[in-house]
């Protein structure tokens, strides 16, 4: 599996389970407004809804920058990326430090 396809399976994994999510929230108020209607002796109790906490985001891996910079690389920015590489002191893309990752991706991404 190429680094790209395991990276756009991931995002559709995390799309695939905040819809599933979604899902289960719609049916807990389907089941809680039902079960009112039918209970109206019941004094009504306000139940507070967690917000869900977001997610930090993540740091990027090696993998994410390589596609990142593979892309770039193959529409046509083939200096940029190395110029990117070695303004960090390095030769190769692994020689770099996972902390500037994200500044490494921000600065390929203004790549147009």
């Amino acid at each position: 599996m190429t680094p790209d396809k395991a990276a756009q399976l991931g995002n559709d994994l995390c799309c695939l389970a905040a819809s599933i999510a979604e899902i289960g929230e719609e049916l807990k108020s389907l089941y809680d407004f039902d079960s009112q209607d039918r209970e109206e002796d019941v004094p009504e109790r306000e139940t507070p809804v967690a917000e869900p906490t977001p997610e930090p985001p993540k740091a990027p891996t090696l993998e994410d920058v390589r596609a990142v910079l593979g892309d770039k690389s193959h529409n046509g920015f083939q200096e940029e990326v190395r110029a990117l590489i070695t303004k960090r002191g390095a030769v190769k893309l692994s020689d770099i430090d996972p902390s500037e990752y994200p500044a490494l991706l921000k600065e390929a991404e203004a790549l147009k």
